[in-house]
């Protein structure tokens, strides 16, 4: 039911938009938000991103990362969402009045993020700064995702204060009073279930009949149901079949799905009972391959936005180069030998700096990593030398030679073992890791869904072929784009590895790391294969049984 306020929001602004008269030629900001009003959301994605990379406005920049954001945000791309949110934020200006209401909307839906991530504190310190630069109108829809957060957290005190100023302000429309009354209602039911709300329940349903609100007549059949579940189970029916009808016809899939949950349990007919779990099931199916399948194509989309950039910075780089030789030429000319000489000279000293810079540098490097390993195994070692009270010969000797395995393959230690625990948030971190002004990395599906049907073990080999993955992508491809896309098909998982660096030469024989990332993918009866892409990068597809991260 969001999504209500999303639509409403984006068409009060592409209204305005529209009706003015442009002073200039449409740019890709232009197009690209013609195409989000229609609801062409591949081309609006296209042209907003490309927008951002190549324009110029900060508050047309600022306003794509805000709708690329809130596309994610209705795909289920929640950590891709809260990324080009907080780019909206870096463009906006809080001084500018122009920008103050797009502010307001950005910290309106990372709001809602975070209460979709269960992050109820950061949810309240969005909807805060929101109502910070909101018009009138807007303030009671940040008031309102103020108070369902404070529902949420059980703070069913704070919440109604929240709602009780919320009847205070000059209500705009039928539909905003019923949406107060039903929500105060419902909380005051859930801080006392004893508490009567149908007077309140069945105002607010009239109230949205009057003025012919069915998606709001949808959340009041919802409120109904779940009241008289425990008290009258026949009533609880009724109106859990009333909001499936109403879900329908509006073309509500979220809700038709928790209309359907709601008959599962509440249907006396094992038949019928059945028959709404395989509609449940399918749909709810139907609906996770669709927004796996829409991720995927926006992050194909990026990808191609961002090798685009990459390309046309390099062709312009080429031309400098030339110009550089070109004047060059030219100056020597003019000049004669002893411009010649000259330049030479500084040439050759700037190779020789360069030179010693580097291998002082690798000689850093080199020092740092014996410093990790070697000095801190060293360290552990006559730690436990000093203060054990007895030496175990056998168990201290294993210890030395595996200090001195690593100390031969120190361009190899593996990372940690991960805990199941916070999980993507770690892969997120290791990921964007990588990610500076030369190399982009673009991460989809990410999430807790995905993980959560990993096995410990899985979830460790993975996170070790992803690092040897960055890590050979850092070292060898020179790459300036990488995509990770983690999905799942039929009770199997896929990750897949694109860049669009140098690629295997066809002659390449695997190392230490690559043959490492093939067994840690054949232990947990995966599958990998390494390819080119159309372009000449590095594809590399994995595959692997799902299973359950608490198994």
């Amino acid at each position: 039911m969001p999504k209500l306020i999303v639509a409403i929001f984006i068409s009060l602004l592409c209204l305005g938009a529209t009706a003015q008269a442009q002073a200039t030629k449409e740019d890709d900001y232009d197009r690209g938000y013609r195409y989000l009003y229609d609801k062409v959301l591949d081309s609006a994605y296209f042209l907003l991103d490309n927008y951002i990379s190549t324009g110029k406005d900060s508050l047309k920049k600022g306003k794509a990362y805000l709708y690329i954001g809130e596309i994610l945000w209705n795909t289920g791309d929640l950590y891709g969402a809260e990324e080009y949110l907080a780019g909206s934020l870096r463009f906006l200006n809080d001084v500018d009045s122009a920008h103050r209401e797009h502010l307001s909307y950005t910290y309106s839906i990372l709001g809602n993020i975070s209460i979709d991530l269960q992050q109820y504190t950061e949810a309240i310190d969005h909807y805060n700064n929101g109502l910070q630069y909101a018009y009138p109108d807007f303030v009671p829809e940040l008031m309102n995702g103020k108070a369902t957060t404070l529902q949420k957290m059980k703070r069913y005190a704070d919440a109604l204060a929240v709602y009780d100023s919320l009847r205070k302000l000059p209500f705009s429309s039928y539909s905003l009073l019923a949406r107060i009354v039903d929500n105060t209602a419902y909380t005051k039911w859930l801080a006392s279930p004893g508490y009567n709300a149908l007077p309140d329940f069945h105002w607010a349903k009239q109230l949205r009949k009057d003025s012919g609100h069915q998606w709001g007549l949808n959340a009041s059949y919802a409120h109904l149901a779940e009241f008289h579940t425990a008290r009258h189970p026949d009533s609880a029916l009724y109106y859990s079949q009333k909001m499936l009808a109403t879900a329908q016809a509006l073309g509500s899939t979220e809700d038709v799905l928790q209309a359907l949950d709601k008959l599962v349990r509440l249907s006396p007919d094992a038949g019928r009972k059945n028959a709404f779990y395989d509609q449940y099931k399918f749909l709810r199916d139907s609906m996770q391959r669709s927004k796996d399948t829409t991720r995927s194509r926006f992050a194909m989309i990026r990808y191609e936005v961002q090798k685009s950039k990459a390309d046309n910075l390099e062709l312009q780089q080429e031309n400098r180069q030339q110009r550089l030789w070109m004047w060059g030429l030219t100056g020597a000319a003019i000049l004669g030998i002893a411009g010649i000489r000259n330049r030479h000279n500084k040439r050759r000293k700037k190779i020789k700096q360069e030179a010693d810079n580097s291998i002082r540098h690798e000689r850093l490097k080199t020092s740092q990593k014996v410093h990790d390993v070697v000095a801190n195994g060293l360290y552990n070692i006559m730690n436990e030398l000093e203060h054990s009270p007895a030496i175990n010969r056998e168990p201290m000797l294993n210890k030395i030679e595996d200090l001195y395995e690593k100390s031969r393959n120190i361009s190899y230690e593996e990372p940690l073992p991960p805990q199941a625990a916070g999980f993507p948030a770690k892969v997120h971190a290791l990921l964007s890791s990588f990610s500076n002004e030369h190399t982009r990395v673009i991460i989809v599906g990410n999430q807790p869904a995905f993980w959560n049907q990993t096995s410990p073990l899985q979830q460790q080999q993975l996170q070790l072929v992803l690092n040897e993955l960055m890590v050979n992508m850092k070292k060898h491809s020179s790459a300036s784009n990488v995509s990770v896309i983690f999905k799942q098909e039929h009770r199997n998982g896929f990750v897949l590895y694109k860049d669009d660096g140098q690629g295997l030469p066809a002659n390449h024989v695997a190392g230490n790391g690559l043959q490492n990332t093939v067994n840690r993918i054949n232990g947990i009866d995966g599958a990998i294969t390494f390819g080119k892409t159309p372009k000449g990068g590095l594809a590399v597809d994995i595959s692997f049984p799902l299973h359950t991260a608490n198994t």
